[in-house]
């Protein structure tokens, strides 16, 4: 038998002033029993932080090859893939062969993670002619873990002005850097 998630409710004020996105709304999202509280975190600022009309959260880790956070236009075809926390070269090539227009970006807590696909993408193996439009955005680690309460229920007001985080989680203030780059294509 197979082991059932749990569901965390987020009452979210989000204003991304670049953006220009101001909302107050109810996100749920469910927790996989082999998912860490610091991925959830992360998948719910990167929602914060990209957030676009229609962008929600994929099914998660029980569905191999499926986005962390995606979009889809009213035909159902994906229009904004976002994978959280790690990438690999091989999916990132299926998921541009496989979702044509789509939006791609890779959102890590911390510079390893990004480290690691920049260290597999210099080998040279892996090309596309849509290499150049993937975004990779880095958090700041420490932001991610003071986020990452065991609760089923928290209330987060976040503010993205430039390249910065300010959350007010359940009344505690904690804020953060992020960075924005482009893939390059190897020479």
């Amino acid at each position: 038998m197979a082991l059932q998630g749990s569901r965390v409710e987020y009452k979210l004020r989000l204003s991304n002033v670049d953006r220009g996105v101001d909302l107050d709304e109810a996100v749920h999202a469910a927790l996989h029993p082999s998912e860490t509280l610091e991925h959830l975190t992360l998948r719910m600022l990167a929602l914060c932080l990209l957030h676009e009309p229609g962008l929600t959260f994929g099914p998660g880790l029980s569905t191999p090859g499926a986005a962390d956070l995606w979009a889809h236009d009213l035909t159902g075809r994906v229009t904004t893939w976002i994978e959280c926390g790690t990438a690999r070269t091989e999916e990132l090539r299926r998921v541009l062969s496989h979702h044509a227009g789509a939006k791609l970006a890779c959102v890590f807590a911390g510079p390893r993670r990004r480290a690691e696909l920049l260290a597999e993408l210099d080998t040279g193996e892996f090309t596309h002619k849509r290499f150049g439009e993937i975004e990779l955005w880095m958090i700041d680690p420490a932001l991610v873990t003071a986020l990452a309460k065991d609760t089923t229920r928290q209330r987060w007001a976040v503010t993205v002005v430039g390249d910065h985080l300010y959350v007010e989680a359940d009344g505690v203030a904690v804020d953060g850097a992020v960075e924005r780059s482009m893939l390059v294509a190897p020479a």
